[in-house]
């Protein structure tokens, strides 16, 4: 499925995603499952420190997505050849330092999974491409038993500089 953000926009067409309610129990563990390919487009640049601020691919909040929430990020790596994919998170109303997972190489098929495991109060963030995977694991505490998916968003502080095209299956 083609998703496109349109210039000076940040949310993809067509909008089909919506705000789904997951319910989140200590005891229970999940996992979403995505697979994306981003084109060519996804290389933009800014001429500022915007340059490094994290789109959402997608993810789930614990209560309010600023208070407490786990997404995979993107963004153009350093030499616009490739899409760094980072963990993005909010703990406790305080955004976390990007999380670097991997550089994926455009116009390719990547699995991306986000896991909790109620067992042992862990997030990982894992990537899978090209016979290869990346991936992080860290320990969590939810203290909220409700939550909702997360899904494509464009910034940070600027809109979509130009029509960018991701794959999703």
């Amino acid at each position: 499925m083609k998703r496109k953000t349109l210039k000076n926009t940040r949310i993809p067409f067509p909008f089909i995603d919506f705000l789904l309610p997951i319910f989140i129990r200590k005891s229970k563990s999940f996992s979403i499952i995505k697979e994306f390919n981003f084109s060519d487009s996804a290389i933009y640049h800014f001429d500022d420190d915007d340059q490094w601020d994290v789109n959402k691919l997608f993810g789930f909040s614990i209560g309010f997505h600023h208070d407490n929430s786990y997404r995979f990020g993107w963004r153009p790596n350093k030499d616009l050849t490739k899409i760094e994919i980072v963990g993005y998170e909010y703990i406790d109303k305080i955004r976390v330092p990007t999380i670097p997972i991997w550089e994926v190489e455009l116009n390719k098929w990547y699995k991306y999974e986000l896991k909790y495991n109620a067992v042992l109060g862990q997030i990982e963030y894992l990537v899978t491409g090209n016979n290869e995977y990346r991936g992080i694991v860290h320990p969590i505490t939810i203290k909220l038993n409700w939550g909702y998916k997360l899904f494509l968003y464009f910034g940070g502080n600027k809109k979509a500089p130009h029509d960018i095209t991701i794959y999703k299956k």
